[in-house]
């Protein structure tokens, strides 16, 4: 009997957390991401993958399928775990007790967006949790802005972009390493308890040796065409940090700007927003990650990227500095005879008076180098010319 009612009670605790928690799908044509936003308490992911209707929600909590993890923690109260914000308040309080005020869901002229204003139960602080749909991809992205309403700064020292729970079980992770000339290297690894962090601090250089984007495995090591696949990047150019938050029974990603000694102070009325984060989730391995990611980078984020592009040579792995007329003729004459549209000369062109021969000289010397192209630029124009004839 004491089984029985505590398995009865539990299957009433998961009815009663979905009768009366105000729930919300964000969704794509394939995917699905179930946010639990009930006024006065915090906002927590219930599920993402696969998609679901507003029908399945019940099922979903019924199951026991939920995660009920917080989507983007605090430090303060609560100090166990990573968390996605931390900040100091004028008076030296770091605590932060971040309840919803409001929820809106809304179009816009690219997707439908989702958006949540949390306030602090006792300082002049908000912030505004964004979820968006891009129309025709399975692409989610998410992004935070904070807003100061005091009158006196406050010091962000943690502001992520991306708080999301990850099913728990053969997870492997995929990324991409490398340095010049060896650039993009894809690395596969099984992801073990503990911590995996991806990150960098080279600035305006970062992504010559990691690169803010990765897929993740749900069940074994990634096939190209099959297996559950969560991919993620971060639309930042600047010093990144990606972590994998390990243990028996969870995995979280936190990603954003890496905030090593990159503290910000926050100004009164003013506002911080966040790098986005954008995701998607798979059933057709790394290819499905791979495709969608695609598709919505042409559709949204790459000048024209639905236009075909012209068919282009470039002369550094045919010469290096290596830079002549005759060579540059030859190469566009024999490249426009397969069809070719369009040639890109590369380094080793300038430098007339310190020749760049090599890749630690002539920085400076934007001069044609007459030895090399005796014409100069319009000579190889005029060249240009000649094979659309």
């Amino acid at each position: 009997m004491k089984t029985k009612s505590y398995l009865l009670l539990t299957a009433l605790g998961f009815l009663s957390s979905s009768l009366f928690a105000q729930d919300y799908l964000v969704s794509t044509p394939n995917t699905s991401l179930l946010i639990e936003a009930t006024p006065g308490e915090t906002v927590k992911i219930q599920y993402y993958g696969s998609k679901i209707e507003n029908s399945d929600i019940q099922g979903i909590y019924d199951v026991g399928m939920v995660f009920n993890a917080d989507s983007y923690p605090a430090f303060g109260l609560q100090t166990m775990g990573e968390k996605a914000i931390a900040a100091t308040q004028p008076d030296g309080n770091m605590s932060l007790d971040l309840k919803i005020e409001q929820v809106k869901q809304y179009p816009t002229k690219d997707g439908e967006v989702t958006e949540i204003l949390l306030k602090d139960k006792v300082y002049p602080f908000e912030i505004k949790q964004y979820y968006k749909a891009y129309q025709g991809t399975d692409i989610i992205s998410t992004w935070i802005e904070i807003m100061n309403n005091g009158k006196k700064s406050v010091t962000l020292y943690r502001f992520v972009s991306a708080y999301l729970p990850v099913q728990r079980g053969d997870n492997w992770l995929t990324h991409f390493h490398g340095h010049w000339g060896a650039e993009n290297m894809l690395e596969e690894e099984k992801l073990t308890n503990g911590q995996k962090v991806i990150s960098n601090k080279d600035g305006m250089v970062n992504t010559e040796t990691d690169n803010p984007s990765f897929m993740l495995s749900i069940d074994g090591k990634p096939q190209e065409e099959y297996g559950h696949i969560l991919g993620g990047t971060l639309a930042w150019t600047g010093n990144y940090l990606l972590k994998m938050d390990i243990t028996n029974t969870k995995l979280n990603i936190i990603a954003g700007i890496n905030e090593e000694n990159s503290h910000y102070k926050l100004e009164p009325k003013e506002t911080f927003k966040t790098p986005e984060f954008a995701m998607t989730y798979s059933t057709s391995g790394k290819g499905g990650v791979s495709r969608a990611f695609h598709r919505w980078a042409r559709m949204y984020k790459l000048s024209h990227g639905n236009v075909e592009r012209d068919i282009l040579l470039n002369s550094w792995e045919g010469v290096y500095f290596k830079v002549n007329q005759e060579g540059m003729d030859q190469m566009m004459k024999s490249f426009s005879a397969l069809g070719g549209e369009l040639f890109v000369m590369d380094d080793g062109w300038f430098g007339n008076k310190y020749s760049r021969d090599r890749g630690d000289s002539s920085l400076g010397d934007w001069t044609v180098n007459k030895k090399k192209l005796p014409l100069g630029i319009e000579g190889l124009i005029a060249s240009a010319k000649k094979t659309q004839d």
